[in-house]
């Protein structure tokens, strides 16, 4: 059995392999960046002298999403999933949303898993799940504590359940104040003051809140899409003004409250529209190299700010 696996999420596409693997350590990890088609065929198709199963996983497979193949990658990896080795268990994953328009999507000969990030409601119920499985018990005040503290980010969260696991006896029951030990509020806080010291050009302050969230392993990926929420917020409040909106349209469009509003026009003031469309551009490549094991999380979010506070 072959697999097709998108997400949003490395501790669920970890869960899966996991899964996937059954504690077999006969598996060759590639990054598609890195490799060819043509090298990812030729070890599917070796096998060994003891016909073990074997699993190769190929990350950052982005050819079944908005990337494309060319013609003679194409036909070698469908001449090979047409009558693939009985022995090899191929699997692609990517953290884009895979295309299924796509010919090579739709002829794929194996298991497509689209594993997404729980959310809003499903997110406080995982978070139940996954304390109650790991031996503990927790309310709902607790759970939007956790979701608060870790920015509604589940990979987030999962780290930090299991940290709990390493500290806490089986059958505790999860309090604001063990959790508030733990997990300091205040790196939502800090994060936040992040946000507004960027937004508001102030480069010395940014750096050193930055320093600070570093040691605290808040993830890169979730600082960006506060950021890139901040300057697509900005953006359209600039669009909206010469689209001569109103005071109350502008909430009502951007579902904000009237403080927000205050201070999205005063932070809107510093940026041309061009600016800020291109922090977006930026925001998202950088996210998108990151999800992809491009670049150093931390060294690709201090090269946007190096670029950011030059113009």
């Amino acid at each position: 059995m072959n697999y097709l696996i998108e997400t949003d999420s490395k501790v669920l596409l970890d869960q899966a392999l996991e899964k996937i693997l059954n504690d077999s350590q006969n598996k060759v990890i590639y990054s598609y960046q890195d490799t060819t088609i043509k090298e990812i065929i030729e070890e599917a198709c070796y096998v060994s002298l003891f016909n073990d199963q074997k699993y190769i996983i190929v990350k950052n497979a982005n050819f079944f999403g908005k990337d494309k193949l060319n013609d003679n990658d194409t036909k070698l990896l469908t001449s090979y999933l047409e009558h693939p080795s009985n022995l090899t268990t191929l699997i692609f994953t990517t953290y884009e949303n895979v295309d299924k328009r796509k010919k090579i999507v739709k002829d794929y000969p194996g298991k497509f898993l689209s594993l997404h990030a729980p959310l809003g409601y499903e997110l406080k119920n995982q978070i139940k799940k996954t304390i109650n499985q790991e031996g503990y018990k927790i309310d709902d005040e607790q759970c939007d504590y956790l979701k608060e503290a870790c920015l509604n980010n589940w990979d987030l969260i999962y780290n930090e359940i299991k940290k709990l696991s390493l500290l806490l006896k089986p059958n505790t029951k999860i309090t604001t104040e063990l959790l508030s030990q733990i997990i300091p509020k205040s790196v939502k806080d800090d994060t936040f003051k992040f946000v507004d010291a960027v937004t508001q050009k102030q480069m010395a302050l940014s750096f050193k809140i930055l320093d600070e969230l570093k040691l605290l392993k808040i993830e890169p990926i979730a600082i960006i899409n506060l950021l890139a929420r901040q300057f697509r917020l900005m953006l359209y409040y600039k669009l909206l003004l010469k689209q001569n909106a109103s005071p109350n349209q502008i909430l009502s469009t951007l579902n904000i409250e009237s403080w927000q509003l205050k201070k999205i026009a005063k932070e809107a003031n510093i940026y041309h529209e061009d600016d800020l469309k291109q922090s977006l551009i930026s925001l998202a490549n950088l996210d998108v190299f990151l999800k992809n094991g491009k670049q150093d999380k931390w060294l690709g979010l201090i090269n946007f700010l190096m670029i950011h506070f030059e113009y």
